[in-house]
């Protein structure tokens, strides 16, 4: 029982995680019936998708790398659109994530 809702409350943190990425891709305004339905579906999937799950907790890493790496370097770039802004880091972010999971399934030698 204790092991089910660690699981649990991984995937609800899984869900937070990703509903801030996507939230301003998917959404023009969030609110927090989006955020919280959004959280739900992702965590709902991740439990789904449990076998998976080094997989997604990559993704996750190497999008919240990139979500540092984009806000230090739009802090130069993006100064007064800050509307622009949030949008650019979060696709930068799930584009990032995106990449990963592709090249975990299409592999061919550059050398």
């Amino acid at each position: 029982m204790e092991a089910l809702l660690i699981l649990i409350l991984k995937c609800i943190l899984l869900g937070i995680i990703w509903a801030a990425l996507l939230i301003p891709i998917i959404f023009n305004r969030g609110g927090w019936l989006k955020y919280l339905i959004t959280v739900a579906i992702i965590a709902l999937l991740c439990y789904l998708l449990r076998g998976f799950a080094p997989t997604i907790n990559k993704m996750t890493i190497i999008a919240l790398i990139t979500l540092v790496i984009s806000w230090i370097t739009s802090m130069a770039v993006f100064e007064k659109e800050s509307k622009v802004k949030s949008k650019v880091i979060s696709f930068a972010c799930v584009m990032a994530a995106a990449a990963y999971l592709i090249s975990n399934w299409i592999s061919f030698g550059i050398l």
